[in-house]
């Protein structure tokens, strides 16, 4: 199997994003709105590192697509995980949703459909790059997400192998991503420019304007976490 080129994983579990796109479907359902909008729709100002990290998981399990310059709309796989009818109907929806992340699909690919253990899929992320720091929170977003899809009837209940699942990441502005333990919708009055508590000086605003870049660091580890936000940005911008 190709090594994959570099290290990417959804930035929260497959659960609690279902959770962050149902504030947007409930608002809008399946129209095209601004991106902006829909970063608002979820708790936060705007389009800030926080919000791209969020939205960019949504388009990593296909529960939001890009449309145009600017703009987006939830895909017709949310709709079936939230409303869908029969209920094979819902189950396949989560697979594909659940399947959709890039590195997601590689371990199910290595593992031939079988669900690994915690053990096998460490090793297999270390195998293809990751940092110890990166593989422990990769693993608990993808071994929460294979737990959530049992939940719903998508896998047969597995021991993974004598594995416990890990528990939810936990959010501390360093890493490659950043895991996600309450959704978004849940935050209240985020600070000016959508910065929370906890995260990283550095941070920046999109606008209509443009990027601004906002706040400074002299620390290494912050300037990495920063550089990972802005590569979020790719994910939710036109190629133009």
């Amino acid at each position: 199997m190709a090594r994959l080129r570099s290290p990417n994983f959804p930035a929260t579990n497959l659960q609690d994003a279902v959770k962050v796109v149902q504030s947007i479907y409930d608002k809008n359902r399946k129209a095209v709105i601004m991106r902006e909008d829909a970063a608002k729709d979820v708790g936060y100002s705007g389009l800030t590192g926080r919000s791209l990290q969020v939205l960019g998981a949504l388009v990593q399990y296909d529960l939001l697509e890009n449309t145009s310059k600017g703009e987006c709309r939830v895909t017709q796989i949310a709709e079936n995980i939230l409303h869908g009818i029969p209920e094979e109907t819902k189950k396949e929806a989560l697979r594909k949703a659940g399947h959709a992340p890039t590195l997601f699909q590689a371990i199910f690919d290595r593992f031939e459909g079988e669900i690994p253990g915690e053990n096998a899929v460490r090793s297999f992320l270390i195998q293809n790059g990751f940092t110890n720091d990166g593989a422990d929170k990769a693993l608990k977003n993808f071994l929460s997400t294979i737990r959530f899809l049992e939940e719903n009837g998508v896998f047969e209940e597995s021991d993974n192998g004598g594995d416990e699942p890990a528990s939810e990441a936990v959010p501390d502005g360093t890493g490659p991503n950043v895991g996600i333990t309450d959704p978004p919708s849940v935050v209240q009055n985020p600070p000016a420019g959508g910065q929370l508590a906890g995260e990283t000086n550095l941070d920046f605003n999109l606008s209509s304007s443009g990027l601004v870049l906002a706040g400074g660091t002299n620390s290494a580890t912050e300037l990495q976490a920063f550089i990972k936000k802005l590569e979020a940005l790719v994910l939710l911008l036109p190629d133009e």
